[in-house]
């Protein structure tokens, strides 16, 4: 099942080869979102440009911005206002259909894989035998192709941080891959892409690079083998140094790391930490219940969500809420009606809200939860847009 987990991931980010027709100019923006609210922030808070590494649908495909709240879907872009207002296509044109693969739709962008940084959303596409990054205005307009970062031969994976896109040569965990690089390229101008490292310096061979991301100065890489299953250990990109290796047994999405601690969860086991100014891991509590649970962790909370290993099984999924000393607050059934019951059903989370999806294969986010609930052994499952 871990496994399967990871390589669901990495589906989710392969694109089909083609090629959106894009435009040279650039329209204008003001401040107004459209309850008519001005935003007087500042527009590349971090906040809005980190790699979102709890979000539980694939990575960067979930965007906050000072405007609203963009999902990437399907090759499509939504948009919501406020991240709990329906999701629309972002697509204001008055006779368009926003029909599946219409590439004169402004939404479409033939991506799984989008970031905001200084009033655009960038993006990768794939156009004349290449893996592009691209951008657009946020209203959906004036689609550009900024450079060519991979050819389609070779493939690409690839996530943003910070107004950079960092990516490998190839699809991570599927076979044949050859390169061992990490390469960086900044979103904002058509500078060449350099390499920051170079994973066979740890001594990870091509067959157990499994996956990557970036978080706040580091490269976090995740290995495989048999023996162990997943480990992982991180790069410096300030000092150049790296991290010994710590055994996580899990990929990424039931993983959490900070710049001090590693933290993680097992199936049937129980919740482990890592520190790194020690080496020392401990199992610091106990599993959540009997079953397949997958855990995200954030700032404050802990959220424990149970899956079904059976398609249209009818078992509505838990959803656990714990504080960051894995006290549990506070549990709620999710009772809708799931087309994917193998899959999550939390998403992400926004200051005030997790968002949640029937569908993580088909839909954007279709119902939330409250946090301001969280504690009163009465949270509401509520439908976004009502």
């Amino acid at each position: 099942m871990k496994k399967v987990i990871c390589f669901l991931l990495i589906v989710m980010l392969v694109f089909l080869p083609s090629c959106k027709t894009v435009s040279d100019t650039d329209s204008g923006f003001d401040n107004n979102t459209k309850t008519g609210k001005v935003f007087t922030g500042d527009i590349n808070d971090k906040k809005f440009t980190r790699f979102r590494q709890s979000d539980y649908c694939s990575h960067c495909q979930f965007v906050q911005t000072y405007k609203g709240c963009y999902y990437c879907k399907n090759r499509f872009i939504y948009f919501s206002s406020d991240g709990i207002s329906k999701y629309m296509k972002l697509c204001s044109k008055p006779d368009c259909l926003h029909n599946d693969r219409d590439e004169n739709c402004n939404a479409y962008a033939n991506t799984h894989l989008i970031a905001y940084y200084d009033r655009y959303i960038y993006y990768i596409s794939v156009c004349q035998n290449s893996y592009w990054l691209c951008r657009m205005s946020m209203d959906g307009t004036d689609h550009k192709n900024i450079k060519p970062i991979a050819s389609a031969k070779e493939g690409c994976t690839a996530f943003f941080e910070h107004g950079y896109l960092y990516y490998y040569k190839g699809f991570l965990g599927l076979l044949g891959n050859v390169n061992t690089a990490i390469y960086k390229t900044a979103v904002f101008d058509n500078s060449e892409s350099v390499v920051v490292l170079d994973v066979k310096d740890k001594g990870i061979a091509v067959d157990d690079f499994a996956w990557f991301y970036p978080q706040d100065g580091y490269i976090y890489i995740y290995s495989y083998s048999p023996e162990t299953e997943y480990s992982l250990c991180r790069y410096s990109m300030e000092t150049g140094k790296w991290s010994d290796f710590v055994n996580t047994e899990m990929c990424c999405q039931s993983v959490f790391t900070e710049e001090n601690k590693v933290y993680w969860y097992l199936f049937d086991d129980g919740f482990y930490e890592y520190t790194y100014e020690t080496g020392i891991t401990k199992r610091v509590a106990d599993a959540v219940a009997e079953g397949f649970y997958a855990i995200s962790y954030n700032d404050e909370y802990i959220y424990a969500f149970q899956y079904s290993d059976k398609r249209d099984s009818g078992v509505a999924p838990m959803f656990y809420i714990y504080d960051r000393q894995y006290k549990l607050i506070d549990s709620v059934l999710i009772d809708i009606e799931m087309e994917d019951y193998i899959l999550s059903v939390y998403l992400t989370e926004l200051e005030d809200y997790v968002l949640l999806t029937s569908s993580l294969i088909n839909k954007p986010p279709d119902y939330y939860l409250l946090k301001s609930e969280f504690g009163s052994g009465d949270i509401k499952v509520r439908k976004i847009g009502e």
